[in-house]
């Protein structure tokens, strides 16, 4: 079977017109895949390589045998579970291949694939009032006429809206969903992180004639300047990782390991920022933090940590064990297991306990008040406060005093 083959082009920072990059080709009968960089672009003073780990510089092709043979980078920039639903709907089957090339143009990051970049079709405020009583589509006529979000954001039904100078995502109820309460699940969600000293995706609610509550969630990687579409980069934690095999990925998925692959990829410690992220999610039983739910993003500046997203509290009755490691032990988390984590990241213990306190106590005080004043309904709230059990166990928790010779260990993630 011969290979597929397509061009690749990149939006470099601050550019509004993707430049060529090179040539993928792609073989279903070995699910192989190889990029090749175009010579001009090597040549170009301004060429930025695709991956900094994957896809250094070079001018002989380069192989990828894992996840099907769809470098990772690439698979971020692709449809994600809901995306590929869709084009399942309109086109029958695809391969991995055919899914990155029959996307909509709304991929996440700077990457584009084919001969040209496709425009974005957004919607308006109001065009999504009125094309959100079909949404989501039960049948393919439906789907025919209307303009899904095929990437980033998991696998909940979404459109992309331009409102305000941004691009947004716009997440819809999933089929069984309670009508107004998921969507004020992220805001708050999001909302009490950033008063949590974490810095996230700005997010907003938005109630469509049908009384329905969505989220609307900015995206990061997209900006409009003087009506000029630039994009950032984006590169998930499983791209870092270099997860894509069944066989070793347990012992991948880690956070310890992220935070040092986010070191060989920006440069910067990043290691506290990304304890604070997972204590967080401890605290409010945010479980689904898999890979893809965290990455970094390319800008002028280089590579860095992009801001949380997708972040959801959901009960927690008996324990909370995130998705990926954060100690020796594995990925369960006590308020010991948190402050371990934090000293194995670099943190002084006795900043490390005055973190989770301060976190804990903000969570406890202002979750439920958050949560009434945008109407959600009292059955809802009653059934999630056991999402903020670890946060209660952290402040009951007699954490022994710190030695005064207790100092600030060196960050050493590898060998973790």
């Amino acid at each position: 079977m011969a290979k597929k083959s397509t061009p690749v082009l990149v939006y470099r920072p601050e550019e509004s017109s993707p430049r060529r990059a090179g040539i993928f080709s792609w073989s279903a009968a070995t699910r192989v895949g190889e990029f090749t960089y175009d010579a001009a672009y090597l040549q170009d003073e301004k060429a930025v390589s695709l991956d900094p780990m994957a896809l250094r510089f070079k001018r002989s092709a380069i192989k990828e045998a894992r996840q099907n043979g769809i470098f990772g980078i690439f698979r971020d920039a692709g449809p994600d579970a809901w995306g590929r639903d869709q084009l399942y709907r309109e086109h029958g089957d695809l391969d991995d291949f055919d899914c990155l090339l029959k996307g909509p143009g709304d991929g996440v990051g700077n990457l584009v694939f084919g001969e040209e970049a496709k425009a974005l079709q957004a919607y308006s405020l109001s065009a999504l009032n009125e094309v959100a009583r079909g949404f989501p589509p039960e049948n393919s006529q439906i789907a025919a006429a209307i303009h899904p979000t095929t990437s980033m954001g998991g696998a909940k039904p979404k459109l992309l809206v331009e409102d305000d100078g941004s691009f947004w995502i716009a997440k819809f109820p999933e089929k069984g969903d309670p009508r107004r309460f998921l969507a004020a699940n992220e805001h708050v969600m999001l909302e009490m992180a950033r008063d949590c000293g974490i810095d996230v995706a700005i997010s907003r609610l938005h109630t469509l004639p049908d009384e329905r509550q969505i989220i609307l969630v900015r995206r990061f990687d997209l900006s409009l300047r003087d009506g000029a579409l630039t994009r950032k980069g984006f590169a998930s934690a499983h791209t870092l990782l270099g997860l894509g095999d069944p066989r070793d990925d347990g012992r991948k998925k880690s956070y310890l390991r992220f935070a040092d692959e986010t070191l060989r990829w920006t440069g910067r410690q990043y290691g506290k920022t990304i304890w604070q992220r997972l204590a967080y999610n401890a605290m409010v039983g945010n479980v689904d933090d898999h890979p893809r739910n965290h990455a970094l993003i390319f800008a002028a500046g280089g590579w860095q940590l992009s801001p949380a997203f997708d972040i959801v509290a959901s009960d927690r009755q008996d324990h909370v064990a995130l998705c990926m490691r954060f100690h020796q032990e594995g990925a369960v988390a006590t308020p010991e297991t948190l402050l371990t984590s934090a000293i194995l990241f670099g943190i002084a213990a006795e900043e490390a306990i005055a973190t989770l306190r301060q976190m804990a106590r903000n969570i406890l005080e202002t979750w439920r008040g958050r949560f009434e004043n945008i109407g959600a309904e009292a059955a809802h709230l009653e059934k999630l406060a056991g999402a903020f059990n670890m946060a209660r166990r952290v402040l009951e928790h007699p954490f022994p005093p710190i030695p005064a010779t207790n100092k600030r260990e060196r960050p050493r993630y590898r060998s973790r």
